[in-house]
């Protein structure tokens, strides 16, 4: 935007100087011309776009600390240095009052840390100043995989102990001290850019387009969907022709749960022979929900063929061979999907785990439902995995009884599987009538059981039945 008048109407709150949209076809980054220190801000949001991308939801102290460490990237003949201090941010650190440390790690998107303009600066410096310890700083920057990984699954104050032993009060008394030593400052590293690096591609004659984007941009903010409905209904009858402006209604009125409306627009779209797969892929969750199943497999059909790398699309036809019965149609598109995103996690080892339960394959059943109760904690769908493992049933193996040990009150079946040795305990061995303890009946069984985790006790599981064949 010319100015920050322009600007005004599409900024998420009153801090924003600019932001980031990941928007349904396109990412935008949003700024104004009028900035200083532009090249800082378009980074900041760039790192943003790709964080977006390529990682979980994280934190807002660590997104944006991130943003803010690559936001002074630079190059310097052969060098690229990363981790200067952006401007006046060291200086608010050594002059100002720190945000306490467990209140700036607990802050959420709609906290007023983050988005008032008189309190954003020091969330913005301090979050710059732990990301930049975690990463370079000594006694840090080796355990910070570590730190990631615990906070997939750990409020930050038990990844902070986890990774590194240390409490969050610990943390802050450490980075008080780091952002006073000379360790605080850029690291350079050698990277050879390619000759388009420094060749912006810039797009004219796009004004359909970019009201588009604007529109979109309306309609992320619940306060400002009647100027985006309005935006749309103005494209529409200025660009009756086109099935971009088709396919975005549609995709912002089924986004506003008016379906029907939604699907005259998607339709409309195809007819004007709309190629994006994305398009084809709303239009056949909106048919889905309309209950037009074959219409909806159509579609993802569709979007498979018009781009058959869309991951995406992929997921959503294997759903829809699943509803359809087409159990090995769906296990192919399924498999075609990966990797998913982890909230889709669920939903493919669920759908995989019942496609093949019902082809007949328990074994890779119950792999696929252990797998998909790791990625999920919701109740309905943890709910959904266990009613799936009640129809299938428990595990079963059949093998050869090598060995019978007997450990106090408790038996260890040795059994060999395909040429793999299996341990199954018996609490009671007297249940599995002709077997004794210190036997060697190398006989051919069949084995029902509850499984064990990994390493417990160092057996595979509990033996329930046991068949000698």
């Amino acid at each position: 935007f010319r100015n920050r008048k322009e600007f005004a109407p599409y900024t998420p709150n009153q801090a924003a100087s600019a932001f980031f949209h990941p928007g349904a076809a396109h990412d935008f980054i949003v700024m104004t011309n009028d900035s200083t220190g532009q090249y800082q801000v378009a980074n900041h949001e760039y790192t943003h776009l790709l964080v977006g991308q390529t990682s979980e939801t994280l934190p807002v102290w660590l997104n944006e600390g991130i943003a803010e460490l690559y936001a002074t990237l630079e190059r310097e003949g052969p060098l690229m240095v990363v981790g200067r201090a952006a401007p006046g941010r060291a200086q608010a650190l050594i002059s100002e009052k720190w945000i306490d440390l467990s209140v700036l790690l607990a802050a959420a998107n709609d906290s007023p840390l983050y988005n008032k303009k008189n309190r954003a600066g020091m969330f913005y410096a301090e979050s710059w100043a732990l990301v930049h310890m975690l990463n370079l700083g000594n006694g840090y920057r080796e355990r910070l995989h570590a730190m990631l990984d615990a906070l997939k699954t750990e409020d930050a104050a038990t990844a902070f102990r986890r990774a590194y032993g240390k409490s969050v009060a610990e943390v802050q008394q450490d980075l008080q001290a780091y952002i006073r030593s000379p360790h605080a400052s850029g690291v350079a590293i050698r990277v050879e850019l390619p000759k388009s690096a420094a060749a912006p591609e810039v797009q004219t004659g796009a004004g359909m387009a970019a009201r588009l984007a604007l529109a979109e941009l309306l309609s992320a903010y619940p306060g400002k969907v009647s100027r985006a409905r309005a935006a749309y209904q103005q494209l529409g009858a200025e660009y009756p022709e086109r099935h971009e402006v088709q396919s975005a209604w549609a995709r912002f009125l089924f986004r506003e749960r008016h379906n029907d409306e939604a699907l005259a627009h998607f339709a409309r779209a195809a007819e004007l022979g709309s190629t994006d797969p994305l398009t084809f892929v709303d239009y056949g969750r909106a048919l889905g929900i309309a209950g037009r199943e074959q219409d909806s497999l159509a579609a993802f059909q569709k979007a498979v063929k018009l781009d058959p790398a869309r991951q995406e699309a992929h997921f959503d036809l294997g759903l829809a061979h699943a509803r359809a019965g087409a159990w090995r149609e769906a296990v192919a598109e399924l498999q075609l999907a990966v990797p998913v995103t982890r909230q889709q996690a669920s939903r493919y080892f669920y759908n995989m785990a019942y496609a093949e339960y019902r082809m007949g394959d328990a074994v890779k059943a119950r792999d696929l439902i252990a797998q998909g109760r790791s990625f999920t904690h919701l109740p309905e769908e943890t709910a959904a995995l266990e009613r799936l493992s009640q129809a299938v049933g428990p595990p079963v193996v059949e093998g050869v009884l090598e060995t019978i040990e007997c450990q106090g009150k408790v038996a260890r079946l040795r059994v060999r599987v395909n040429d793999f040795p299996k341990v199954f305990l018996a609490p009671d061995l007297t249940a599995f009538a002709g077997l004794e303890c210190g036997s060697k009946p190398a006989a051919l069984v069949r084995i029902e059981y509850r499984a064990l985790p990994p390493g417990a006790s160092g057996a595979d599981g509990i033996a329930r039945t046991l068949e000698i064949k």
